[in-house]
């Protein structure tokens, strides 16, 4: 990589020079387009959309009880609805938004980007890969089969069994989610009905995003059949590499269904991920099964466990599951609170 001169101007389209700009700050160009353009959605959805609230008074109670029966979470799904509702109209207030910003944007890059955003894609897409360095999900559609490679904030965090509802605005050879991404986790055997129900929804796409397409959409994507609820550690142990890894998983699966099978799913899901992100690192899984049933207790339910009956229940000591839970407590809590989300 050619080394930039102090006194040249900034590779990220400041203006300025690199020693004023990005010198001494350990980020690159791409790292700041991601923060620049987050920050923007940020300013739509506070400075752009807040003050219309009322005027969509109507469409908000309608979604929310068309849909309370299958996903009873207001307040996550009123900042979705927002972004959503942001999109109606001709102009919609979007564009008009990007309209009054683009000729302040300082930075080339990015406002050439948002030359091109008038328009965010609905994509509804299962997640094939998740890179927790880099921050970027493989995400294939379901009805076109198409790829997206998508760089996502950091308080996401998605896994094989995750699939998204969201809409996608171009950044360069990636995408970035326009909005929140509207999650629900899915087995093997479920996804297939849930093609098929995906695959019912409108032709244009545009239609997902109108007041009624968006009730579709969320209870196609959220409403299952009795039957397909009876298998789904199949589907979390796949990615897995490690045979040790997917008994451990199956292990903490008949742990839990014996201590509160409700969140059996919940600490299934959560072990899962951090075991297909780290891999090789998990060399002992049952520190993990511990640590993870001490933390959801403690988290989760009102009966907590101490770290010495958690350790006991997997057969490990009590101060691996102290070390343990130090490192993991704020990852864990994350994922714990986007799960309570979904359910």
């Amino acid at each position: 990589m050619q080394e930039i001169g102090r006194n040249e101007l900034c590779p990220c389209g400041s203006g300025k020079k690199y020693k004023k700009c990005c010198a001494n700050k350990v980020v690159n160009i791409e790292t700041i387009l991601v923060k620049d353009q987050m920050d923007l959605q940020l300013g739509f959805l506070n400075e752009a959309m807040a003050p219309k609230q009322s005027s969509y008074k109507k469409d908000y109670e309608h979604v929310l009880q068309e849909v309370q029966d299958v996903f009873n979470e207001p307040q996550f799904l009123t900042v979705f609805l927002t972004y959503i509702f942001g999109l109606h109209g001709k102009p919609s207030s979007w564009e008009q938004f990007l309209e009054e910003r683009i000729p302040s944007v300082e930075r080339p890059r990015l406002k050439e980007l948002l030359e091109n955003w008038q328009h965010p894609q609905p994509v509804i897409a299962e997640v094939t890969e998740m890179e927790e360095l880099t921050r970027e999900v493989e995400m294939k559609d379901l009805i076109s089969g198409e790829s997206y490679r998508v760089t996502i904030p950091e308080f996401h965090s998605w896994a094989p069994i995750d699939y998204l509802f969201t809409l996608l605005l171009p950044f360069e050879e990636k995408w970035v989610p326009f909005g929140f991404m509207f999650p629900s986790v899915y087995t093997k055997k479920e996804a297939a009905a849930l093609k098929s129900r995906v695959e019912n929804l409108a032709d244009d796409r545009n239609e997902w995003i109108t007041t009624e397409g968006v009730v579709d959409v969320i209870t196609a994507i959220i409403a299952r059949e009795e039957a397909e609820s009876d298998s789904w550690i199949d589907q979390m142990t796949e990615p897995l590499q490690s045979d040790l890894q997917k008994e451990a998983l199956h292990e903490l699966k008949s742990f839990w269904d014996q201590r509160d099978e409700e969140l059996s799913l919940f600490a299934c899901h959560i072990t899962s991920a951090y075991f297909a992100e780290h891999g090789a690192k998990v060399r002992k899984p049952s520190t993990y099964l511990a640590t993870f049933s001490y933390l959801m207790a403690q988290h989760a339910t009102e009966l907590p466990m101490t770290q010495k009956e958690a350790g006991e229940a997997f057969d490990v000591t009590a101060s691996s599951v102290s070390s343990t839970a130090r490192k993991v407590e704020e990852w864990f809590v994350g994922e714990l609170e986007e799960l309570k989300k979904q359910s």
